[in-house]
This record gives structure tokens, sequence and C-alpha cells, in this order.
């Protein structure tokens, strides 16, 4: 492609998750956006300018990848019925990792799916030990409680209706960080189209001295691990890139004038574009390890 690139990784602004810190004066409305199509069946239905959450229409049921904040829930819901999906066909969640801001929805669309019995919730093995040490935690923002269902195994595809999707964990912002590789073909070009979501590029963990990092229990050998898995990935064809926070690949600014054009989305490059710049920024933070840093990929300004 020739185009100008359009998305990259810009440092994060004020957005939703800080409005709703700033519970008096925050006004968490402002920082709103609607359902938009990223694939031929994927959708984001988060509906703020921070988490995102893919709704997957897998022709037998839905899934969900990440649920995001408690506070975000009515307006997930919203969203789904918006674009003509209900809540209630939810049969699937993965979650790309612990952390509240992606979690916290969880129990309550499970409980609004009809129940465990109906609604299964994914997570890695080890972000679920991660999950029962910080279980009852109020800070950085608590969780209601939810039963993890079924563990990711990245030598196992998970099948469900016209989506195969493959795991891999990716330990750096947590420690069971996984991301998702799927293919979505629309029927009425014939076109298929390789999607990804890297379940977790904050970069904050895994600074040397973070006090996050030693919550998390991230290693300076962590990082070098995220490191090598990104630049690894970075080279993996994909052609949609669905960022798990909107900043990363600087959606807020760049959404497609028709919602339901996917096609916006389609690039050579953005999957690319972030996982160096991440790997690049933990790099920079490790000068003994990586003598020879330069920045090839820098963030949006």
């Amino acid at each position: 492609m020739t185009e100008t690139k359009r998305f990259g990784y810009k440092k994060p602004k004020y957005r939703y998750g800080n409005s709703i810190r700033d519970y008096f004066t925050g006004n968490p409305w402002d920082h709103t956006e609607p359902a938009y199509r990223v694939g031929p069946h994927v959708w984001n239905v988060g509906g703020n300018d921070d988490v995102a959450v893919y709704l997957l229409d897998t022709g037998e049921g839905l899934a969900l990848i990440d649920t995001g904040y408690e506070r975000t829930l009515y307006l997930v819901i919203d969203r789904m019925y918006s674009i003509g999906f209900n809540p209630r066909d939810v049969k699937k969640i993965f979650l790309t990792h612990y952390h509240g801001d992606h979690s916290q929805g969880a129990r309550l669309l499970q409980e609004l799916a009809g129940g465990k019995e109906h609604c299964e919730i994914w997570l890695s093995k080890e972000d679920e030990l991660m999950h029962q040490e910080t279980a009852f935690d109020t800070t950085p923002m608590p969780c209601l409680p939810y039963e993890v269902t079924n563990f990711y195994d990245d030598d196992t595809p998970i099948k469900m209706g016209r989506f195969t999707i493959r795991t891999k964990l990716c330990p750096g912002h947590t420690l069971g960080v996984t991301s998702f590789f799927f293919d979505d073909t629309d029927e009425e070009t014939g076109k298929t189209y390789r999607c990804a979501v890297h379940g977790g590029m904050g970069t904050g963990t895994m600074y040397p001295g973070s006090d996050m990092g030693v919550r998390e229990h991230v290693t300076p050998e962590t990082a070098f691990r995220f490191v090598k898995d990104c630049l690894e990935m970075a080279e993996w064809p994909v052609d949609i890139n669905m960022s798990s926070h909107l900043n990363q690949t600087n959606i807020d600014e760049n959404m497609p004038e028709d919602t339901n054009d996917y096609t916006w989305f389609v690039t050579d490059y953005s999957w690319h574009d972030m996982l160096v710049n991440r790997a690049e920024d933990v790099m920079e933070k490790y000068p003994e390890q990586y003598p020879d840093f330069k920045w090839t990929v820098p963030n949006i300004q």
C-alpha cells in the first residue's frame, strides 16, 4: 500500500479510564464512541475511547474479546443492540489478561447471557494465578468475582462457527497476556483477512524499578522475552490489527466516516509498526541489554 500511514502508537490522552477515576469531574460521557466494524464479522462494541471490546459474530453465537470496565457495560450493551446483536447470545468471553479494565464486565455479561452454563469465560493459566492473588484488591480497581471456566492452550485452536482462533502467550504487560489470531472471510467479495489482537501492549510494567512490575512479578527477563516476541510477531502477516486500547493505533483520531466500512482498517503496516514501537519502548529502558538501540518506529506526536 502507498497511502500515508494513519495508524500508529500515540501516548494515552485523558480518556475514559481517567474520567471514571475523577468521579465528580471526569465527564465520562465525553469519552464515548459508536460501535464500528473492524472485519467482515467483527466489531468494536466497547463504546469508549480507551479499551476495546471486540464482538465476533461466529454464526454459532457471539464471542467477545475482553469486556471493558464495569462502568462501560451499559455502552457495550447499547452498542451491541445498535448493530443488531443481543448480548444474551454471547457464548464465550475471551480475556486478553486479568486487569480490571479488560475484565470488569465479565461476570455481568456472563450472567446476562444465562450464567456459566451458557457463557464461558476464558483466561490464561498464568493470569488466573494473578486473578486469584488480586481478587479482593480494590486498587488499582476492584473487579466483581468471576469464575474462569476455560484456559487457553496455544497448541489447540478454539473453533467456533466460522472462526478458528489461535492463541499465543505473550508475557510482558502481565505474565499471562494472550494474543489472538484468526481469519475472517467476506462472503460478498470472497476476500479473507488475517486478523490479530495483541493482548497487552502496555510497557510500564516492564520498566526497570516499576512498582506495577513488582506487583505483576515481571522481571527483566520477562521484558526481554516481550521484546523478542514482539519483533518476531511483527513479521507475521496481519491485515487487520485489532488493538486492545485505541491509542495503540491512534484509532480515536482516525475513525472511518462509515462505521460499517471495515476496509478502513485493512493495512500492511499497522500490526508491524505497533509491535516494533512497543518493543523499542522497552529496549530504550535497558541500554546495557540493547547498546545499539535506536528508534525506527517512534510514537505519533
